[in-house]
């Protein structure tokens, strides 16, 4: 088992590596897709969104699922892209992430 290594000071309110529930505007989550990969890219995001999952079943058109590393700079960042609309502030479970995803 690797050694626990101390959270830096920059990590108050930090999630590590959690799914969170982003909702977008109605029938807008392809165009989301895309500012939000032009803003990772253009913004160096890459450790703060890293991973990106769009559930395939019509319940959830309006849904992507994010796994980032910091709730509160990831919301900052979110509120800048078009077509967002919300974050849920609790982290979903690895089991309704996976039953979203039709894993599970």
């Amino acid at each position: 088992m690797p050694p626990i290594e101390p959270l830096d000071s920059t990590a108050s309110e930090t999630s590590i590596n959690n799914w969170y529930l982003v909702s977008v505007r109605s029938k807008k989550r392809e165009v989301f897709l895309k500012y939000l990969k032009l803003a990772i890219t253009q913004n160096q995001l890459q450790d703060l969104i890293i991973d990106i999952k769009s559930p395939q079943d019509s319940v959830y058109e309006d849904i992507v699922l994010l796994k980032i590393s910091n709730f509160k700079t990831a919301y900052i960042q979110l509120k800048k892209i078009e077509f967002f609309q919300n974050i849920e502030r609790k982290p979903l479970a690895q089991a309704q992430v996976n039953r979203m995803l039709g894993m599970g």
